[in-house]
């Protein structure tokens, strides 16, 4: 099972990463939050724009 991971960078902000089930990591935060809060709410949003994006291929 893949795994959301939630943890605290060197500059104590928060920031997440996505854990494939071979617990590679295949997805990361690239900004941090202050609190824990807005790092779950942000991880939320990606997850419900996720589920409407359309997929596009970049020559960049």
């Amino acid at each position: 099972m893949s795994l959301l991971q939630l943890y605290i960078d060197r500059e104590k902000r928060w920031r997440w990463r996505l854990r494939a089930d071979d617990q590679d990591i295949v997805g990361v935060s690239g900004v941090s939050f202050e609190t824990k809060a807005d790092c779950i709410q942000y991880v939320e949003e990606i997850i419900q724009q996720a589920k409407i994006a359309e997929i596009e291929e970049s020559e960049h």
